[in-house]
């Protein structure tokens, strides 16, 4: 009689200790998520039916990090087999997610809870070496570098799906190197296939060649062969293994970047595809550096003898995880970026670096240019105004 007594007062003291413990949790600021729950409901454990276990809670810049510690055989791939289930639960689109593994063989998985914004100061962001700052890293927040002439990063190809801010990140790289390099430091040859987004760089000092559409194009890169030839010779006549060397021995000759803005244009020129295979696989001794941009490079577009030789990749959002896995990868997440900006990176500094590029608006970008054009030419919506110094009167000194 005295149990049936008892036994419902023992049933209401259990909730009561399951309330405070979430009230606890939540006062902490820790999850009143039951993965346990979760984990039984999808069959996340191992052979022996043992589960993951959260073992803490961090709150990051951009992240909720919730860490977990699993069961011998449950690795990192087992969470991301169960993304869409685990996303479902935590009431989040999957893009939202992400999995890491972390010291001592745990897994963390990384809930997005904002994305950072941030634009191009061309005082604060001025820099002597050729590092280019693209954006803000989303795992610490520090800023994320192109090594432009580190052997390891030669070459780059920028791609991603219209929107993902393929134009954008172009003229922040372009507008970098003119704000902070000389002409005797960097020039470049501009291949601008669509005529509009690049039209404002040909007014500035360091673009030595420049043209539009497609036609010609096998002329314009065999000038750049011609030029990469000559460069090798200079550099076996003064006994130096690249241009880095010669430029610390004899004197400041300029890198070249070679910028094709839209490579699929030129899908099944044979010529084309000879050039930048050429210079993709020679060109790093001699300074000459590519920068191709696409929205995605098959192997129509972009052949492995070419794909092979490029060592660096900003990835930007695409449409799937197939185009994702062509542009960088298996598993390189490009389908979970958010667009406008939002990249990965992939050299040899870096393993796929999840960043927000910095916004650099048109305004910014012409003042840059204009500061540094040719013959002072200043630019403004696409007009060009030459300063005929023949029209300024400077006056003989007055002697004393």
């Amino acid at each position: 009689m005295s149990e049936n007594i008892f036994e419902p007062l023992g049933d209401s003291l259990a909730e009561c200790i399951k309330v405070l413990l979430k009230c606890t949790k939540k006062v902490l600021g820790l999850s009143t998520y039951d993965f346990k729950d979760l984990f039984k409901k999808i069959g996340l454990k191992n052979k022996d039916g043992e589960y993951p276990r959260l073992i803490d809670i961090r709150e990051e810049e951009y992240f909720k990090v919730y860490i977990f510690s699993p069961p011998v055989g449950i690795t990192i791939s087992d969470f991301k087999e169960k993304e869409e289930k685990i996303a479902f639960f935590l009431g989040l689109n999957k893009d939202n997610l992400r999995f890491e593994t972390k010291e001592n063989y745990n897994i963390a998985v990384k809930v997005m809870t904002k994305t950072p914004r941030a634009t191009y100061d061309p005082i604060e962001m001025k820099r002597k070496d050729f590092k280019i700052p693209l954006g803000y890293s989303l795992n610490n927040n520090k800023m994320v570098y192109w090594d432009l002439i580190s052997s390891c990063n030669t070459h780059c190809y920028i791609a991603g799906s219209s929107g993902g801010g393929k134009s954008i990140t172009l003229r922040l790289i372009l507008s970098h190197l003119i704000n902070s390099k000389s002409k005797r430091d960097i020039e470049f040859s501009i291949i601008n296939t669509k005529r509009v987004d690049l039209k404002d760089f040909q007014y500035a000092k360091h673009t030595k060649h420049y043209m539009t559409g497609v036609e010609g194009v096998e002329e314009f890169l065999t000038r750049e062969i011609e030029e990469m030839e000559r460069r090798y010779i200079l550099l076996e006549k003064n006994d130096c293994d690249d241009l880095t060397e010669y430029r610390k021995k004899i004197c400041r000759i300029p890198y070249i970047l070679i910028v094709v803005e839209e490579i699929s244009s030129y899908k099944g020129n044979k010529g084309y595809q000879r050039a930048i295979e050429l210079i993709a696989s020679q060109g790093r001794g001699a300074g000459m550096i590519l920068l191709l941009v696409t929205q995605l490079p098959s192997h129509e577009i972009m052949p492995n003898t070419i794909k092979c030789n490029i060592n660096t990749t900003i990835g930007l959002k695409t449409k799937d995880e197939i185009r994702s896995e062509i542009i960088a990868g298996k598993d390189s997440g490009l389908e979970k970026l958010k667009g406008n900006g939002h990249s990965k990176l992939f050299n040899g500094d870096h393993d796929g670096t999840e960043y927000q590029g910095l916004y650099i608006d048109k305004e910014t970008m012409k003042d840059i240019i204009n500061n540094n054009s040719k013959n002072k030419r200043a630019i403004d919506e696409g007009t060009s105004i030459t300063l005929d110094l023949s029209l300024i009167h400077i006056s003989e000194p007055t002697r004393p």
